[in-house]
């Protein structure tokens, strides 16, 4: 007897909030979403930091977090490579423009997606798109003229509709599929240029709730919906933003002049500021001799008590991050004072000095990353810890990180059209993200979206490949 095929498929609602949802889905406006957590769960995980667009598929998609892949955020930099020479185009990058064809390049070359792992796959606006056939990326025809009208027209619902329309266009000429991952990115623009709650914004999610709708019926219609993995989920929370701080303005305002997008070309910088989502901000130091990566005692000779000080103050700023003078030692400050992270094999310990930045409550010392995650999945910081120790993996991840406070973010110029919603932070409105599949009795402890990597390989009955997630099936 032939064994039925299983199939997955990957709705991502860019920007879907872990707030809003459930209110829609209570509210009746979301009926063929509710009608998935009726037949299966409805539960909560956390991305991963930084929690913006891009990044933050990774997890998903390879079951690794940004600081191992190397791609730290939807801008990086890379000091060894700038300080070799300033021609250099690995030296950084930024994907919001013509160098995120680089993105799949850029990706560890040992680092297998779902693509590449699960047969028959197809792709729909997401730009990891490594060996996909031209003809299995549903969105690539006409995407950048589309995109470039929704951006500066602040017309986003097209592109989503014209993406249901591929998915249904491929399915009704008779292609089947093992993997079928779909991104619908208009929550996540109308929450930046509207609010998380604005009409326009709650109209995008309908559009994909209607869109699961018309393949679900299509699908039962052929007879594959039984077999069919259903997942929905995010990459990001999103907070609505009234407050703008440029964070490489402050640093060429306070004599470490900074080069940033798009102004990348200045003469003689001192340090390079790189923001992602706009409330995430990498700081990288330059006016030292070397081109490694700097420890605490080197920031604070370099930074001054002084300049570090005013920035923490700087009401946009909730956290400040960087390495400590010991291997896999980290320092997390606010205003109020700092505490350190170690990690030594296993075992991570939190231990709060002059004040508890993570507002942890306590000291805090496990043994196990996912111990990490379930002693830290409530918090105001969910998967602080171990978020921290993996960004910091990869000397793109900057000297200093900063993450913003809600309601500010860290660009302000050159940011049009204005932005009035951001994300990115290691805060729990940016880090928790709502996870929906058509699935029962899967493990209830405390899961990331790394955890969908390896569930749905588990599903295929494929091998688990080596990554930072676990099943949860």
């Amino acid at each position: 007897m032939t064994q039925a095929r299983k199939r997955t498929l990957f709705y991502l609602v860019d920007g879907a909030h872990s707030e809003v949802l459930p209110e829609l889905i209570a509210q009746g406006r979301l009926p063929n979403i509710k009608r998935i957590i009726d037949e299966g769960t409805y539960r909560k995980a956390t991305t991963c930091f930084p929690s913006t667009t891009g990044p933050a598929y990774l997890p998903f998609l390879t079951g690794h977090f940004p600081g191992t892949m190397g791609i730290t955020g939807i801008r990086w930099f890379d000091k060894k490579e700038f300080k070799r020479t300033r021609w250099n185009k690995n030296a950084m990058r930024s994907y919001c423009g013509l160098e995120a064809a680089w993105f799949n390049t850029d990706m560890p070359a040992n680092k297998p997606t779902l693509f590449d792992l699960l047969g028959e796959s197809y792709n729909l606006y997401n730009m990891i798109t490594r060996n996909i056939p031209p003809e299995y990326d549903l969105g690539k025809k006409g995407k950048g003229l589309l995109y470039t009208r929704a951006h500066f027209w602040k017309r986003h619902h097209p592109v989503d509709e014209q993406g249901h329309r591929r998915i249904m266009d491929m399915l009704q000429a008779g292609k089947d599929f093992d993997f079928l991952f779909a991104v619908f990115p208009s929550v996540d623009w109308d929450s930046h240029y509207h609010h998380i709650r604005d009409p326009r914004t709650i109209e995008a999610y309908q559009i994909a709730d209607n869109s699961l709708g018309e393949v679900r019926a299509l699908l039962e219609k052929k007879g594959w919906w039984q077999d069919t993995l259903f997942i929905l989920t995010s990459d990001h929370g999103l907070t609505p933003t009234d407050t703008h701080l440029d964070l490489g303005e402050w640093m060429t305002q306070h004599d470490l002049k900074s080069v940033y997008y798009p102004t990348i070309w200045k003469s003689n910088p001192k340090s390079a500021v790189m923001v992602s989502g706009n409330s995430f901000g990498s700081i990288h130091l330059l006016n030292h001799t070397g081109d490694h990566v700097l420890r605490e005692r080197e920031i604070l000779g370099i930074m001054g008590s002084a300049r570090l000080n005013g920035l923490l103050a700087e009401k946009a700023v909730d956290l400040v991050i960087y390495r400590g003078n010991t291997s896999q030692s980290f320092v997390v400050r606010n205003a109020e004072g700092k505490a350190t992270l170690e990690v030594s094999g296993q075992t991570f310990a939190y231990h709060p000095e002059s004040a508890d930045p993570l507002k942890l409550g306590r000291e805090l010392c496990v043994n196990g990353h996912r111990a990490a995650l379930e002693a830290t999945f409530d918090s105001e910081y969910p998967d602080s810890l171990y978020q921290v120790h993996q960004l910091f993996q990869s000397r793109r991840a900057g000297d200093l990180v900063v993450s913003a406070r809600t309601g500010y973010d860290l660009r302000d110029f050159w940011e049009y059209p204005e932005h009035l919603g951001s994300h990115g932070s290691l805060h729990r409105s940016h880090m928790h993200v709502p996870l929906i599949y058509n699935q029962k009795n899967w493990h209830t402890h405390p899961a990331r979206t790394a955890d969908l990597f390896n569930s749905i390989l588990k599903w295929k009955g494929i091998s688990t490949a080596v990554s930072e997630g676990e099943a949860l099936n």
